[in-house]
């Protein structure tokens, strides 16, 4: 993975579409290219990133050349960014400069995240002016969850831009359910990893681990980071399943849709979930 920071760097296949930049354009457009990668859960393409005039632009090496797809800032929905040891990816969704409901996945080795940092910044809230102290506030309000995750503490302090407030937090394990007993032995599976849900006054952060991952010592490395503006979201509603447990569904504008496990012990707090992003969404 490189940054381009010049028309000469750009690879041939791309060339044309950076030909359609003002010549007067200053400086030359952030732009990432993140090359195939090999050797890991499978083969990806070539992909080019780019920011210009609040549009993130994903092009993807093709045979004859590129296509390229372009993602409005403000019609951006919601962005994904995943990281499984050395396997890293950014989702962008939303809709886009043609109108068109889509999503684009660049992914790149783990090494290199930093250079993806800019593309999220884009999207995400801005700083609103407040400083580290205000920050510090705000993260030390995840210090309750060192005894359930300090795995997922470090995760949710992270997540925080600064400006924004966190308003609801609601953390829930991984949920097992068990199958069968073979020798006596009982034999689990996984219904939901555990997972972290984040309410502040700009966005909906949802932080799980990925059920690709085979757990080490009751640990699954890496996690997924989504990332939602309010003004996505919906609708918000609570359904009971028939194995005691609570699904949170959330709708997302435009064409878009996810879901929640929870355990049925945490009724109360999911429903007070639900009504503040139902407040959030009016």
């Amino acid at each position: 993975t490189k940054v381009i920071e010049s028309y000469e760097m750009v690879p041939e296949a791309y060339r044309s579409f950076f030909k359609t930049l003002p010549e007067s354009t200053q400086p030359f457009p952030y732009t990432v290219l993140a090359p195939p990668l090999h050797g890991f859960r499978h083969k990806t393409t070539e992909k080019l990133i780019c920011e210009m005039n609040n549009t993130i632009y994903v092009l993807e090496r093709t045979d004859n050349g590129h296509i390229a797809k372009g993602y409005p800032l403000k019609t951006i929905r919601d962005v994904e960014m995943g990281s499984i040891l050395l396997y890293s990816w950014i989702t962008i969704s939303g809709v886009t400069s043609e109108g068109v409901s889509s999503f684009s996945t660049v992914e790149f080795n783990a090494v290199t995240s930093e250079r993806f940092t800019p593309f999220i910044s884009k999207i995400r809230p801005g700083t609103g002016g407040a400083g580290t102290p205000e920050l510090r506030a705000e993260q030390a309000k995840f210090n309750d969850l060192i005894s359930a995750s300090f795995k997922f503490m470090n995760y949710a302090r992270s997540s925080l831009v600064p400006g924004e407030k966190v308003l609801y937090t609601l953390w829930q394990p991984e949920l097992r359910e068990r199958i069968n007993v073979v020798f006596n032995l009982p034999f689990y599976q996984t219904i939901s990893t555990a997972h972290l849900t984040i309410l502040t006054d700009k966005e909906l952060i949802l932080i799980r681990d990925d059920e690709r991952v085979t757990p080490h010592k009751g640990t699954r490395y890496g996690g997924v980071w989504q990332y939602i503006p309010l003004r996505s979201i919906a609708s918000a509603s609570i359904t009971e399943q028939p194995e005691g447990l609570l699904t949170l569904s959330i709708g997302l504008s435009p064409n878009g849709h996810l879901d929640r496990i929870f355990a049925l012990s945490s009724r109360v707090e999911v429903e007070q979930l639900r009504t503040a992003l139902q407040r959030k969404n009016s």
